[in-house]
């Protein structure tokens, strides 16, 4: 019996060296493409089943100036995952809009990876650690996974359902490969931050686990563009040439404990000695500096006077820079369309 399978053109797959180039896909994609959805009420465009590959997952920083992506928030979140942190307390110091997401008033129930990875469980090790001994035992295997979600959770919550469902760890020719799965991505204020956060993870265990770096696949249920953010995607989309930036390489990754000292010590008010910053190496020497940028900034009330204490020599002080320009445009572009 002879089977007859018509094949489609698979659209919504793409790979990518940079962030910035998945997100101008997504954008145009979306715009373009999109269906509209409505969950909640709210009018979205929408693309079913989006996979996503980049390639160099060190390319994980949004250089578009239109997009005002916020480096200092992406390190902030990445402190706070990896300190194993629920507190809302903690992230709303980064970033205000967290506090919609609690339930309690003092910790974030879904949303909280981190503190789903690398906390102790009940029956021992973290899912983190368990990740570590799997793979350094049997390098090629299939099942070093971890879970973003605990099957208890309730659907119907009015607050918070995490995003991320798992993410997979796969070791081939000596690299480490990631591949995340997501229920749901908000291409706007989720994907950049998302991308940042989960090759973090990523390059943190190729670290820890003497690997290079492979590659990092994105699969979403839906992505999606909200309504309010259709204009901005189309500035975004607008903007020309953008460059390509990548991270140094992450070195000396024994080190994330004492950076995550400093992190909580300046976040939360005593000073930090400037020998102890020194005593770290300069790749979290570097991102340090940029924490200790936006907490002069939140201190003297603008970026823009912050920046004239960033080290010039910092490998991010463009995007320092950009985040600050945008910043001022954007003042004058609200002020020019309330005068009309």
């Amino acid at each position: 019996m002879n089977y007859h399978v018509e094949q489609e053109t698979v659209t919504n797959a793409k790979t990518v060296r940079s962030l910035d180039e998945l997100q101008l896909w997504a954008l145009s994609s979306l715009l373009n493409r999109g269906r509209t959805a409505e969950p909640r009420g709210l009018e979205t465009l929408e693309l079913l089943g989006v996979t996503c590959t980049l390639t160099n997952p060190r390319n994980r920083c949004i250089a578009n100036p239109e997009r005002r992506w916020n480096l200092a928030l992406a390190v902030g979140e990445f402190c706070w995952h990896a300190s194993a942190s629920n507190s809302v307390e903690f992230i709303e110091y980064y970033a205000r809009r967290w506090r919609e997401f609690t339930e309690d008033g003092s910790t974030i129930r879904g949303s909280c990876y981190g503190h789903t990875v690398f906390g102790q469980l009940r029956s021992g090790p973290s899912q983190w650690q368990q990740i570590v001994a799997l793979l350094r035992r049997d390098p090629e295997s299939r099942r070093a996974i971890l879970s973003f979600r605990e099957p208890s959770e309730d659907l119907f919550a009015d607050k918070d359902v995490p995003c991320a469902n798992t993410m997979q760890f796969l070791v081939r020719d000596s690299r480490l490969h990631a591949v995340v799965s997501m229920r749901s991505n908000d291409v706007i204020w989720g994907l950049p931050y998302d991308l940042f956060l989960f090759t973090m993870f990523q390059e943190l265990l190729a670290s820890e686990l003497g690997l290079a770096l492979g590659a990092y696949t994105h699969m979403v249920g839906s992505l999606h563009l909200y309504e309010k953010h259709y204009e901005l995607a189309r500035r975004i989309i607008a903007v020309p040439d953008v460059p390509v930036f990548e991270m140094p390489q992450m070195e000396e990754y024994g080190e994330l404990h004492a950076f995550l000292d400093l992190e909580a010590r300046l976040r939360t008010g005593p000073s930090v000695d400037l020998e102890e910053k020194k005593s770290l190496n300069p790749y979290w020497q570097d991102l340090f500096a940029v924490l200790k940028w936006f907490r002069r900034a939140k201190d003297d009330g603008g970026y823009e006077k912050a920046l004239e204490a960033a080290p010039g020599h910092s490998p991010y002080r463009t995007f320092l820079s950009n985040f600050v320009d945008t910043q001022t445009q954007n003042i004058r572009r609200y002020a020019k369309q309330s005068a009309a």
